[in-house]
């Protein structure tokens, strides 16, 4: 070892000196030649995007001692820490960096380069410090307190980042580096990426709060940042469900992300659709087995392609399906190189996992490529499942083993449970595979099947198998499971009526089980519902009758509290949806996953009371890669659906699209049948193109409702809401046409109807629609009390949305409005006054400032533009300029609509670039 001789002698943490590193009679080497681009992070990517959670979490630990970033391959650690060097040394600090490769793992080159890499950053050291090829314990010791002597003379905070610490494996390197992080002095701070846990003992560090931790879950990307990063990448217009897709495909894996991207954009002609959605066989494939097998030992390799059937894990079916006996060690190993391992729950007490859907599947290509008979391992994990119970794996590896006979027994034998409902597509698919003959010999589970078609929504095959099991000699003596049945496919057809009809002798029977009372429950909590029967909601919901609902996650469960949100949402009562709906959802997706059937039906339903609350955003990500499921799903989610996608659509993108989705969801609902949903279209498609001034469009449109109309005459929920429907755009057409007396005639015979169902935002329309035509006629006394009374049903309700997209001249209504003597009222119209205003503000009128030929930002959007770009939070933003929180969202929903962003930072980046042109 060798140190250049130093007159200071000044030593911090260390008891040894020069004098004592030339007694030692250490080896004098020269210094190798190092490469200098260790040194130094990959250049950042002008698209790379910015991890602002994860650098936020860093920064706010930048004082700790030790930070460790592990994750597989692939996740983005290089790229965050890289990105945080950046940040650091903006903010004045020292940093060096050091890349690490397989072939350094001993401990000279190691220290040859630490010492380099601090160099290359500035850093003064006792001298060129070399280790020669047989160190001492002796000499290791010296070389480290010579090391930390040097660091603590450096002025301010020293930031070490060692990327690729995985190479680092030999212990006397640990022990270097465990006594760095041990003696560092207070102005060191030390990151480690590695993509396996460092063999470090770190418990007190993290005990006292001294170790910032960011580990594989955490740098997978969130919904916005892939979202953010395929706008950049791929397509700036690419569409939200198809982002979500895939995020979901990758689960949000950087690399597996920007995989699909070369993909698709190697395919131009190639439509971006979910379907579309699979990235190039052959770069995973390369990437993969260049980037992750190609060290791995050949057992484990074989192991993890067996277990790559298997959609979860533990250490005992592992050991079944593969015959490793000691699956547990090897799961160890995997878990220990961060090889996309991922703990999931699962009953018992193992620890359960799986691994990622991308890798999972490369594997089991190889496997099958390997000529492996793969249905002998099927066959082993059909077994293990049975045993456990667990019907749904059980009888998707039955399926696998090919042989029918096998299927149809071993579903006789475990029938699958129905506690969660969103596998039964699956399960139907098994039976699809069973001649209907053969199928109908075993009348339980043919039941199973019919309630199957059910709730996954297959109308018509229902009924056809109900007819079937009705006739034949097997039938099971089941009367009350059979008029639910037909309750439940009375519901699917949108006749409330018939759907009561069976309902109602079921009502004080014990029905035996816990499912068939969650399905009646969900049933008759949603016609109750519908009828405005909302006290006898509440009684019912409350009653022991209901007591299978409450605290349980069985989806149907699930499903029938959200008919309680369902009937919240009917009444207008959006505070109330908000407040069930936001846990429930958690719920559904924690228990069943995002797009489980319990999920959709939630999010429906809390999307729409977003919309009203004006949380924009929020509406558009809980819809988000959900419409395909709730396009098929019970009448009142698909028309929550659809209107409220509608409409994000046309406040995000613009009318054009807007309009185009309502009338491919108008042919949708014509080809099932379904009047109600038909209804719904029009009348939303007349809203939105007399906002466009289209008077003529919306005279044909409304046509087509009136013959809605016409043909729905009988009594009952679903003729109200068409007749509400067409009289309310009846309305409206009539005032585009300066006809108001015509739309007072027409709504004045709705009061009955709504008083009689109680929809809170048809009481609202009403009044508000009635507002408009006396403000026409010059009638101003009875117009304000019109408007007070839509206020204050509002304010009792929490609606802003009802209000702002009534346009520009209700807005002017409202801002001459008052409600004294009542401060919570007098702050609720204060918020409506500025955000409708806000809402319908007329772009000719507003003051803009070009910053492109083809964009503008008004004044106080160009003032908030630049409070972001100093990273103030919005709350900061709304104190320095003096405005409600919600007026900042709202211009920055405005800000990011303009610039054709997403992010925060994506809109300082084009705004940016966009005043220099200019």
């Amino acid at each position: 070892m060798r140190f250049n001789r130093r007159t200071d002698s000044s030593r911090r943490g260390s008891a040894y000196t020069e004098t004592d590193v030339v007694e030692s009679g250490m080896q004098m080497n020269r210094s190798p030649l190092l490469i200098s681009t260790k040194f130094t992070p990959p250049r950042i990517g002008s698209h790379s995007i910015l991890r602002e959670q994860l650098l936020e979490r860093l920064n706010d630990a930048r004082n700790s001692r030790l930070f460790l970033v592990t994750g597989g391959a692939g996740f983005g650690k290089t790229t965050l820490v890289a990105q945080w060097r950046q940040s650091l040394i903006q903010s004045g600090a020292t940093v060096a960096w050091l890349s690490l490769s397989a072939d350094e793992n001993q401990l000279e080159p190691f220290c040859a380069n630490l010492v380099g890499a601090l160099q290359q950053a500035g850093v003064t050291l006792e001298g060129a410090m070399l280790l020669g090829e047989e160190v001492s314990e002796d000499e290791r010791r010296i070389f480290l307190s010579l090391l930390v002597n040097s660091l603590a003379r450096v002025t301010g905070d020293l930031y070490l980042i060692v990327d690729d610490f995985q190479h680092a494996t030999n212990p006397r390197i640990g022990q270097l580096m465990q006594g760095l992080i041990e003696r560092a002095p207070q102005n060191l701070h030390i990151t480690l990426a590695s993509r396996a846990a460092p063999a470090l003992l770190l418990g007190r560090w993290r005990a006292m709060g001294e170790l910032c931790e960011i580990d594989g879950a955490e740098l997978s990307f969130s919904f916005r940042e892939a979202y953010a990063y395929l706008r950049s990448h791929l397509d700036p217009g690419i569409d939200v469900d198809v982002a979500r897709a895939l995020h979901d495909k990758t689960d949000g894996w950087p690399i597996g992300l920007q995989l699909l991207a070369i993909s698709l954009k190697a395919n131009p002609r190639r439509k971006l659709s979910v379907s579309a959605l699979q990235p190039n066989r052959q770069e995973l494939g390369a990437y993969l087995a260049e980037d992750v097998l190609a060290e791995l030992p050949p057992a484990l390799l074989n192991f993890l392609q067996k277990i790559s059937i298997l959609l979860r894990f533990n250490a005992t079916v592992a050991t079944q399906v593969t015959g490793v006996v000691d699956a547990e060690a090897q799961i160890q190993a995997i878990e220990a190189r961060n090889l996309f391992l991922q703990p999931v729950e699962g009953p018992g007490e193992l620890q359960w996992f799986r691994l990622h859907p991308m890798f999972s599947e490369f594997l089991a290509e190889q496997l099958v490529a390997s000529g492996y008979d793969t249905r002998a391992l099927h066959l082993r994990a059909t077994r293990w499942f049975e045993e456990a119970g667990l019907v749904g794996e059980a009888a998707r590896h039955a399926l696998l083993t090919e042989d029918v006979d096998y299927l149809v027994d071993l579903l006789e034998r475990i029938r699958p449970p129905l506690k969660s409902i969103s596998h039964l597509s699956e399960f139907m698919r098994w039976l699809d595979r069973v001649p209907l003959e053969k199928l109908i010999r075993h009348p339980e589970l043919f039941l199973i099947g019919i309630w199957s078609n059910v709730l996954t929504l297959r109308t018509d095959k229902a009924e056809r198998w109900l007819e079937v099991l009705e006739k034949a000699r097997t039938t099971p003596p089941r009367g009350t499971e059979l008029s639910l049945l037909k309750a439940a496919i009375a519901n699917q057809r949108d006749d409330a009526s018939e759907c009561r009809q069976w309902l109602e002798p079921l009502a004080e029977q014990p029905l035996g089980n816990p499912f068939l009372e969650q399905v009646f429950a969900s049933l008759y909590i949603g016609c109750l519902g519908t009828m405005g029967l909302y006290n006898d909601v509440r009684r019912y919901f409350n009653s022991p009758q209901a007591r299978p609902l409450r605290g349980s996650v069985h989806e149907m469960a699930l499903i029938a509290v959200n008919s309680v949100a369902q009937v919240a949402l009917f009444e207008g009562n959006v505070l109330e949806v908000v407040r069930l709906g936001t846990d429930l959802l958690t719920e559904a997706e924690s228990a069943h996953g995002r797009r489980s059937v319990s999920a959709c039906n939630c999010a429906a339903v809390l999307a729409a009371a977003y919309y009203e609350l004006d949380r924009i955003d929020d509406a558009r990500e809980v819809l988000a890669n959900r419409l395909d499921i709730l396009r098929f799903s019970v009448p009142e989610l698909m028309i929550n659906a659809a209107l409220c996608f509608a409409r994000l659509q046309y406040l995000q993108e613009s009318p054009r699209s807007a309009l185009e989705f309502l009338r491919q969801r108008e042919e949708h609902f014509r080809l099932l049948g379904f009047d109600r949903g038909v209804a719904n279209m029009l009348a939303e498609q007349v809203r939105l193109v007399l906002a466009d001034g289209d008077w003529r469009h919306a005279e044909s449109l409304q046509v087509a409702l009136d013959d809605l109309h016409k043909r729905h005459q009988e009594p009952g929920p679903r003729s109200a809401e068409i007749t509400v429907l067409a009289t309310f755009s009846l309305a409206r057409v009539a005032m585009s046409r300066r006809q108001p007396e015509l739309a007072l005639q027409v709504l004045a015979g709705l009061d009955a109807l709504i008083g009689e169902y109680q929809r809170g935002i048809w009481r609202v329309r009403l009044e508000l629609l009635r507002c408009l035509a006396l403000d026409q006629l010059g009638r101003d006394i009875e117009a304000t009390e019109s408007l007070r009374n839509a206020v204050f049903s509002g304010y009792r309700l929490g609606l802003l949305r009802t209000f702002f997209d009534e346009g520009k001249v209700l807005s002017g209504l409202l801002q001459g409005l008052e409600c004294a003597d009542n401060p919570e009222l007098d702050a609720y119209l204060d918020q409506l006054k500025q955000s409708a205003g806000m809402a319908t503000v007329d772009s000719d009128v507003a003051t803009h400032v070009a910053i492109d030929g083809d964009l503008s930002l008004t004044k106080r959007e160009l003032e908030i533009l630049a409070l972001l770009e100093q990273s103030m939070s919005n709350k900061r933003i709304a104190l320095a300029l003096n405005l409600s929180l919600q007026t900042v969202k709202w211009n920055l929903r405005n800000i990011f609509a303009k610039l054709g962003v997403s992010s925060r930072y994506d809109a300082i980046i084009i705004a940016r670039k966009r005043m220099k042109r200019s």
